[in-house]
């Protein structure tokens, strides 16, 4: 009997006494003797030595088709439907996907295993391989229990990873959730160990990020809405944050070596923070800093991975084992942190990636074949009407034709077809045995070009060999090697960064002179020691000041400076002091470049230290000679925005305590810029002895600094003349032939720039075509108050047989200007607009085109989150008008983050309550306070105004009130805090009828103020009174509450 083939009709515990019990299928069978028994042990045991032999040597030259069951749908029959069309077509591998958070929906509930224990059984039925995704991710609402908000993954603005159907993931640093998670692992491959004893498993693979994907998740879901996802990199959890320094103080010892290959100011290695990656998470892993962030969060991946297929494989050794990301090669798989994947899969016994079906299949199969030789290849394609069947097929034989074992396709519903696609795909390949390729060439790559974003370097030069021969694509993880690090291994020697200009003073002075402090540096760590080896008996030296009476003598000393730097490097300069009768002039330490530029074109220059230098007193102002109007010149830099060409010698001139000075200067040369051809001319083809006129269009070109003066025509035929005003050709052509000509256009500044216009003489012309549109504008959306700006490209429309003369706006929204092809505007009403554009060619015909402008009005909403440094921010949710919170719930210190769906470039907040505060945010994300500040949540009621900006435009505002409520057990009539600042809350009894209720104070001299209603807010039998309005003096108080104008309660307070 094959393997297997007694599951037919067994449920999964059938399936559990069988494999424990091998006589138990045996009828009548007595007591086996001891020999008999060991034979029967003998020969069970080889025949599943031989079923695995043959089940292995199956699996290696087998090829399969298979299908990639989600199972979203948690119902306990859900996908049997689909599981039996995909077999049916041809399909011989179904892969379940088992969810953490469905079988232990909470960590006190019983497990549903209903569903997979289902599908296990089915494909047992159908004798088809069975593949195991376990998801590790889990919904947001089912964390209790298993880890906590503070172990989420989270980008760097303090925003946990929420992604699609609503899944998060734990920070692969915190050690208690990983083996939580490894422990589902283990029972999982426990629970279905018969299968795989039995040979119906082909493999198993485990996931983590909300698109089932192993590794770091390229993006999020601001508060779980689709519309809001952005770009980002995780994981900047505290977990993670903490793993991260303790790793970098492991490889760099000392904060000075990080900041200077980091090219970072932080004070301390306890300060040490990874790049930035929210919205534009690309650039922070070209830099060293993110590079090393990368590697830190592979080994934490790394980590995991290793772990997890020790805790499978110690279930079952022979379980396979295969890791499947999103993507290995592309840049966004600096983010995943997938890159080094040979290194990751070094104990998996495949590797699976998913590729869009538009994307390079055969590159990327090659990618993964080159590097895992001799292990399982695989990818997954994606099943949704978007895609044609022909685009599904073509991904599953590119990559079975160039190496993969296994193809899986997604599907989440029964459809017809999915037999039209697992149909012709099985019939091409389920018998086709898989074998070893042989490459026609080999190229390389390394881990660090693909985090510099340069691997499409890799597949330009893959597409230069012959198609579709498998080509050998060789990954080098450099970052992983000892070569990465030695950048930390020799010590980089302090350097004289300003050598002192000699020094002078007068005889029976007091002489003091400190040095400046940027005479040594060092690059990789600091000065530790500097110190004299050479001076004059009279002058001392300490803590870099040399001090001392001047002796009565003229002449010089020499004096010789030595820093040390923290690993015992030196350096050495030297200067003369001179003591003279005469004043020293001043002397010219470091000069400014020359300059070339062009108009309208900014120069900026820092000006690093000082240009001048008074060997014998102090150089008390500077000046510049020369500036022009557009200049601008001071001691930190020399700026300038070019309004005229020529050539401009600035002179700068410092002057000393003793009126006397030193010059140095410098050239601003600003040249003229030619003209350029902006459009090309077509070729005109007319007819023999038939009149022709053209008028030129000078506005194919343009002078990016000036402006076209004049345009010519040159190299005419005799036929041919040019009229200069006009800008007209006019002509009969007696001959036929074709006539090449130069239109060349001259700018303000006698530069020339010319094109060619081709004619063509045939005995009949072409007649005119109305111009062509090349693509159709793209819709917009933008919001009230928000600028709308459209360039209407030069490309947009084309004339085949002359040129597009103008183009047009005709009847524009009232708040839309067109001028120069841009239509601008600022969008003054929410609204449906449409807008036309018309292209009239240069015999007056047209063509037109229209795109709609959707205007909306933007929301602002708030977002409450736990103060602190970046990195240790926390976002506590959506804070909402109305909202009631609990002292006890809320963090130490808060603030909070507003979010314009419109762009803006500052937001002004307005909080009013027991705390209050005034304050515009410039940058984003937009907060209450700057930086690591926040407020202490004091009880009582708030109110929070934002009005968010865009430039000088309002976009966007909102206002709501919140209460804090406090979690203290009070006694009825018991005021809180007493003494109270500016917000006096009093615990009032249940019986009271609150509307009825009125509050008055009371002075010490028995003045009564009463206490409008709106600064009282009631919640929960607790009063909250702010009385920051009343601007009360300290001291003492009588709080007195009536009910229907009866006395019930007079409470002493205290006013702080």
């Amino acid at each position: 009997m094959p393997p297997g083939k007694c599951f037919a009709s067994s449920s999964i515990n059938q399936v559990k006494r069988v494999a424990h019990n091998p006589y138990s299928s045996v009828k009548g069978c007595s007591q086996p003797t001891y020999y008999s028994k060991m034979i029967k042990i003998v020969g069970i045991w080889l025949g599943v030595i031989w079923a695995t032999m043959a089940v292995a040597q199956q699996g290696a030259q087998q090829r399969y088709v298979g299908l990639q069951l989600l199972n979203l749908n948690a119902e306990p029959d859900y996908g049997a439907d689909i599981i039996e069309q995909s077999v049916g077509a041809g399909a011989n591998l179904v892969v379940l996907t088992i969810y953490w958070d469905e079988v232990y929906k909470t960590a006190t509930s019983q497990p549903d295993w209903r569903q997979p224990d289902r599908q296990m059984e089915q494909l047992a039925r159908l004798g088809v391989k069975a593949g195991i995704r376990i998801m590790l991710g889990r919904k947001a609402e089912r964390l209790q229990g298993f880890w906590t908000s503070n172990e989420i993954m989270n980008d760097d603005l303090g925003r946990p990873l929420w992604g699609a159907y609503g899944r998060t993931c734990f920070s692969l640093a915190h050690a208690p959730t990983v083996t939580k998670a490894q422990s589902f692992l283990k029972e999982v491959c426990q629970r279905y160990n018969a299968y795989q004893s039995q040979g119906t498993i082909l493999y198993v693979t485990f996931v983590n990020t909300p698109t089932q994907e192993l590794g770091y998740h390229y993006e999020t879901e601001l508060n779980g809405d689709y519309k809001q996802v952005y770009p980002t990199g995780f994981d900047y959890s505290s977990p993670s944050l903490e793993a991260f320094k303790g790793w970098i103080t492991q490889q760099y010892k000392r904060i000075n070596k990080v900041n200077y290959i980091w090219g970072t100011k932080f004070t301390s290695l306890n300060d040490v923070r990874p790049p930035t990656t929210a919205y534009r998470p690309l650039p922070a892993y070209r830099t060293r800093a993110g590079k090393d962030w990368y590697l830190f969060s592979h080994l934490q991946l790394k980590n995991f991975i290793d772990q997890s297929i020790r805790t499978i494989k110690q279930v079952n050794p022979s379980y396979k084992v295969v890791n499947e990301y999103g993507a290995v090669i592309d840049a966004q798989a600096a983010v995943r942190g997938t890159i080094a994947f040979k290194n990751l899969d070094e104990n998996a016994d495949g590797t699976k990636v998913h590729n869009d079906p538009y994307w390079n299949h055969r590159f990327i199969t090659d990618v993964i074949r080159s590097n895992r030789l001799g292990k399982w290849i695989m990818n997954e394609t994606f099943f949704s009407p978007v895609y044609s069947d022909d685009l599904l097929i073509k991904h599953f034989d590119e990559c079975f034709e160039n190496g993969c074992n296994v193809v899986t396709m997604v599907a989440s519903t029964k459809d017809t077809r999915l037999s039209s696609i697992f149909g012709p795909v099985a019939a091409r390949w389920k018998n086709r045995p898989w074998s070893e390729l042989r490459s026609n060439a080999t190229i390389s790559y390394k881990v660090t070009e693909v985090l510099d974003s340069t691997s499409t370097m890799v597949e330009k030069a893959w597409r230069t060999h012959p198609q579709p021969s498998p080509i050998d694509v060789k990954l080098e993880e450099d970052i992983l090697g000892e070569d990465y690090w030695r950048i930390l291994a020799a010590n980089v020697y302090p350097v004289v960064a300003n050598p002192i200009i000699d020094r002078a003073t007068k005889p029976k002075k007091t002489y003091s002179y400190t040095l400046p402090k940027d005479v040594f540096i060092d690059p990789d760590g600091e000065i530790v020691t500097i110190e004299a080896l050479e001076k004059p008996q009279w002058l001392t030296f300490s803590n870099g000041t040399f001090t001392g009476t001047v002796p009565d003598q003229l002449g010089e000393s020499k004096i010789t400076l030595r820093a040390i730097d923290d690993e015992g490097a030196t350096v050495q300069t030297s200067f003369l002091l001179k003591i003279v009768n005469v004043n020293q002039k001043p002397v010219v330490k470091r000069t400014l470049p020359d300059f070339e530029s062009s108009l309208n074109q900014t120069i900026s220059y820092p000006i690093q230290g000082d240009i001048f230098d008074d060997p014998d007193g102090v150089i008390v102002r500077t000046q510049a000679i020369g500036l022009r109007p557009w200049m601008s010149f001071n001691s930190k830099e020399f700026s300038a925005y070019p309004q005229e060409q020529g050539t401009f010698t600035i002179t700068l001139r410092g002057i000393d305590d003793d009126s006397a000075y030193a010059e140095t200067s410098f050239k601003v040369k600003i040249l003229n810029r030619s003209p350029i051809v902006k459009q090309l001319l077509p070729e005109k083809t007319i007819a023999q002895n038939k009149a022709f006129r053209f008028k030129v269009p000078t506005s194919i070109f343009t002078d990016p600094d000036g402006q076209i003066t004049k345009v010519k025509a040159v190299g005419l035929p005799s036929w041919l003349s040019y009229d200069a005003v006009t800008s007209t050709l006019t002509g009969t052509p007696t001959q036929l032939g074709t006539y090449q000509l130069g239109i060349r256009a001259y700018d303000n500044g006698g530069d020339s720039v010319e094109t060619a216009f081709v004619i063509k003489v045939d005995l009949y012309g072409t007649q005119n075509v109305p111009p062509v549109l090349r693509y159709t504008p793209p819709n917009a959306q933008l919001y009230v108050t928000q600028r709308f700006l459209y360039k209407v490209s030069d490309s947009l429309f084309y004339d085949t047989n002359g040129y597009v003369d103008r183009i047009e706006a005709p009847n524009l929204p009232s708040w839309l200007t067109f001028k120069n092809n841009e239509i601008s505007g600022i969008a003054n009403a929410a609204g449906m607009y449409s807008v036309t554009l018309r292209a009239v060619d240069d015999d007056e015909t047209s063509t037109s085109t229209t795109f709609n402008i959707e205007v909306k009005q933007a929301q602002l909403s708030f977002e409450l989150i736990q103060a602190g440094k970046a990195g240790l921010r926390k976002s506590l949710g959506i804070l909402k008008n109305g909202d009631v919170l609990t002292e006890a719930t809320l963090p130490q210190s808060i603030t909070v983050y507003a979010n314009s769906e419109a762009p803006a470039t500052k937001v002004n907040f307005v909080l009013r309550g027991p705390y209050s505060k005034n304050y515009t945010a410039t940058r984003f994300p937009f907060t209450l306070f700057d930086e690591e500040m926040g407020f202490v949540p004091i009880a009582g009621r708030y109110v929070l105004e934002a009005v968010a900006f865009n430039d000088s435009a309002k976009v966007s505002t909102a206002t709501i009130q919140f209460t804090v409520k406090s979690d203290q057990t009070l006694q009825d009539w018991e005021a809180y805090p007493n003494p109270f600042d500016r917000v006096c809350n009093v615990k009032l009894p249940k019986d009271l009828e609150l509307a009825s209720v009125e509050y008055q104070l009371l002075t010490v001299t028995g003045s009564s103020l009463p206490l409008n209603k709106s600064i009282v807010t009631v919640v929960e039998e607790t009063a909250y009174i702010d009385m920051t309005s009343l601007a009360l003096p300290k001291g003492t108080y009588f709080l007195k509450i009536l009910e229907s104008g009866s006395l019930k309660k007079i409470i002493k307070i205290l006013k702080l």
